[in-house]
């Protein structure tokens, strides 16, 4: 599996617009240093401000369209891109609209943007808004943060994957390719996830019928997915994701 493919299990963590504009992006790693150390998925609560279609040209030389997003969390302005849709899926997501979104980061020109939104939802209860934000606030204050670089001149001056809060597993034992469990715990939120669209979430005896897994291995993988901040539960043996 390509470097492409593993990165999707990488984990989204949660920040602000001015960490990514503050943050020194390396296009190798394609990641980008924040406080929050090397960030290559990220998730953040941001008003639209602007939103428009675009044409452009597939690998296959096939047209795609494409939607472009400006956002603003009240801390910054950033692009966010969604490649290839279909737009009478996205007809509710207007100007105004408050949204959850979750994305690559990338460069265009000299500017940090979202280069491929991969979920996007709006946000209805101003609640989440500030929940979403004391998140954010309660690890910051915690010190869990690193220290932004000047430069990446060499890889010896600095090596992401030495100072990353994101273990590199595939660096660690020289592989490229996901193990089981990290696919079967994306499984795990992925079904969440979709569960979460609704507001209900899903229960614990609802996730074990579908994967057919015992309870114990389950709440394992479940137990990791909360401590990552990926999801929560809503009440005894009911989870939704952030």
């Amino acid at each position: 599996m390509n470097g492409t493919q593993s990165y999707e299990f990488f984990p989204a963590i949660r920040c602000w617009v001015k960490h990514l504009l503050e943050g020194k992006y390396n296009a190798e790693e394609k990641s980008i240093f924040t406080i929050f150390g090397a960030l290559r998925k990220i998730r953040l609560v941001a008003t639209i401000t602007n939103r428009e279609d675009f044409v452009s040209n597939t690998s296959t030389g096939e047209l795609s369209t494409n939607l472009r997003f400006e956002l603003d969390d009240g801390t910054g302005l950033i692009s966010a891109v969604k490649w290839d849709v279909d737009l009478d899926k996205y007809n509710d997501l207007n100007q105004g609209d408050i949204v959850d979104i979750l994305g690559r980061v990338g460069f265009y020109g000299d500017t940090v943007q979202i280069s491929n939104i991969k979920l996007i939802k709006k946000v209805k209860d101003p609640n989440y808004i500030l929940l979403r934000d004391s998140e954010i606030i309660k690890k910051i204050k915690s010190g869990d943060i690193h220290e932004i670089p000047i430069d990446f001149e060499t890889e010896e001056e600095f090596s992401f994957d030495n100072t990353s809060d994101e273990i590199r597993i595939d660096k660690i034992f020289g592989e490229d390719q996901p193990s089981e469990v990290d696919k079967l715990k994306e499984k795990i939120f992925s079904i969440i996830y979709e569960y979460s669209q609704d507001g209900n979430g899903i229960s614990l005896k609802e996730l074990q019928l579908k994967l057919q897994i015992p309870e114990n291995k389950l709440r394992t993988y479940i137990n990791d997915l909360v401590m990552e901040s990926r999801i929560y539960p809503t009440e005894e043996n009911i989870y939704q994701s952030y």
